[in-house]
């Protein structure tokens, strides 16, 4: 109780008059005063009352609240007022005054503490099974449980927090185990199983209650389930990675192997590297067109059952154009050999083209680096790659056939017609080829009694139907060019001896020149045309009337 108190003033009136005095004796006055009653505790939303004690009687009282949480109804007048105590999340304390207007007009306050007791009521936890929405799961099916139903009883109480819990069953991996979905996949099963869990709820006062309830999950049609991997489109040479580890067992580990699958037997073989794991590569094979091969992949687990599944790979011919390569297989920094894959010196000659995959080409024929020639005889037809005498060499590539020259016929121009020291001066008279052509004599740099200009020979080759054809003409230079082998490191030529035999020594000339078609267009005349030369491979615009030596060429 807390009293204010007001002190009267006693006023003595002392009259004098003419001639002596009198007086008139004062009237005392009780003082204003007013007890609220001592602090009291209630619960939240139960009735109590303030009641005010005052003197003297007969005045007016009201009420105030002061501090605390908003109560309706104040002010309130009244020696004894009924309040309903407020809904709180919390004790708390509110604070009332009381003050008191006297008849005579004095006045006086108290005040008085109530303090609100929380009586929280615990939430109502409920589950509710929202996927599938037919309730029947099987084996990868989402399976989603919901406490979004779960109440508050208090009237203004919610429901803010969730905790989820598996108590027994099978290992389930869950999105969240906090939030008011519960959700996760159906495992998979050999026999029929129960999951159990256990759900908390806490409203916004910190109260929670549990629940726990049941999930019925039923056993996979099969116990296994292989998985090969996507399909894949690759290039041929290309590394692929076959990939089962997405396969699926009850009990968690399996095992894996791998096999190509002959649907027709025209599929290419590959050599699957780790074919008993479930990672295995393999590298892609030599294709000419767009093919497609097959895999299977059998896992087993440990309890011995077993499913198979198979994939797809498109295997896609690699762009190495038609032409032959440069027969480079090695790769140089500034002075030493190095790695083709080094990062510092990337896309040399031997990292790309043809000659970067060499060993995995399946050949028609034959050749050093990714060079493929097949030996013809005088008819044009194949011959095995061992065979020592043949007429003609075919470029696997392209298709074009080159003429194998002849060697040890005599001393020109007393040789044969196509004996490799023969040389001609540059001289074609047809086809719309360039003119500024020179005749050599005849007799003098080969066997003919016409002229030792190309021309003569070509004509003089055709004439006798030489390898089954008589198309042959003097080569371009990116035809010559692709013949040379700059990997070659013997300092004789840059041509494969065994396929190119019978090329001239390098003293009966002092060079191994041989012509191309190209006139050489430099804007003064037409007086020279290219030639490659077979020991070095580099080209030079020569004079048309020096010789140099012929290789024909024809398509099939």
């Amino acid at each position: 109780m807390h009293v204010t108190k007001v002190i009267p003033l006693l006023v003595s009136l002392l009259l004098t008059g003419c001639g002596g005095g009198s007086s008139d004796p004062g009237s005392n006055t009780e003082n204003a005063s007013i007890n609220a009653g001592d602090d009291f505790t209630v619960l939240e939303k139960a009735e109590f009352t303030l009641t005010a004690q005052v003197s003297p009687p007969g005045g007016t009282v009201s009420w105030q609240l002061v501090s605390g949480p908003n109560i309706e109804g104040f002010p309130q007048e009244g020696a004894e007022v009924s309040v309903t105590a407020p809904d709180v999340k919390s004790d708390t304390v509110a604070q009332f005054r009381a003050d008191y207007i006297a008849p005579d007009g004095q006045s006086s306050s108290d005040t008085i503490q109530v303090s609100f007791t929380s009586q929280n009521q615990l939430p109502i936890p409920v589950i509710t099974q929202t996927l599938p929405e037919d309730g029947q799961a099987k084996y990868l099916d989402v399976m989603e449980f919901s406490a979004a139903d779960s109440v508050d009883p208090d009237e203004n109480g919610q429901v803010v927090g969730y905790t989820w819990q598996q108590l027994s069953g099978p290992v389930l991996t869950v999105d969240t185990k906090t939030e008011q979905k519960l959700r996760f996949i159906h495992p998979l099963l050999v026999s029929n199983d129960v999951a159990k869990f256990l759900v908390t709820v806490t409203d916004d006062e910190g109260g929670s209650a549990s629940t726990e309830f049941t999930i019925t999950l039923l056993k996979a049609e099969k116990p296994v389930i292989a998985d090969a991997g996507q399909e894949q489109t690759v290039t041929e040479f290309d590394s692929v990675t076959l990939n089962a580890s997405d396969s699926k067992t009850a009990s968690g580990s399996f095992s894996c192997v791998w096999e190509q699958i002959e649907l027709s037997g025209t599929e290419t073989a590959v050599e699957i590297t780790n074919p008993n794991q479930c990672i295995a590569q393999f590298v892609a094979p030599d294709v000419d067109v767009a093919t497609s091969i097959s895999f299977r992949v059998t896992v087993t687990d440990p309890n011995g059952y077993i499913d198979s599944d198979t994939t797809s790979i498109s295997l896609q011919p690699k762009a190495l154009g038609l032409i032959q390569d440069t027969g480079l297989r090695d790769c140089y920094d500034d002075s030493t050999k190095i790695s083709c894959d080094n990062s510092e010196y990337p896309r040399q000659d031997a990292d790309i083209g043809r000659d970067s995959v060499a060993d995995l080409l399946d050949k028609a024929g034959q050749g050093r680096a990714s060079f493929d020639y097949t030996k013809l005889n005088e008819f044009a037809d194949e011959l095995p790659d061992t065979a020592a005498n043949f007429s003609c060499i075919r470029d696997n590539i392209n298709g074009l056939i080159w003429e194998v020259k002849l060697a040890g016929t005599g001393t020109v121009p007393n040789t044969n017609a196509r004996d490799g020291k023969n040389h001609y001066t540059w001289y074609l008279d047809s086809g719309g080829s360039p003119s500024g052509g020179v005749i050599g004599a005849a007799n003098s740099t080969c066997p003919s009694n016409i002229d030792c200009g190309i021309q003569t020979y070509i004509d003089t080759v055709n004439s006798s139907n030489f390898c089954g054809g008589s198309n042959w003409r003097l080569p371009t230079y990116i035809e010559l060019l692709s013949l040379i082998d700059f990997g070659r490191a013997d300092g004789q030529h840059l041509l494969d001896p065994e396929l190119f035999p019978n090329v001239p020594a390098l003293s009966q000339l002092g060079h191994l020149y041989y012509w191309t078609t190209q006139t050489s267009l430099d804007g003064r005349s037409l007086s020279q045309a290219f030639i490659l030369d077979m020991q070095t491979g580099n080209d030079l615009a020569y004079p048309k009337s020096n010789t140099a030596y012929v290789r024909l060429v024809r398509t099939p």
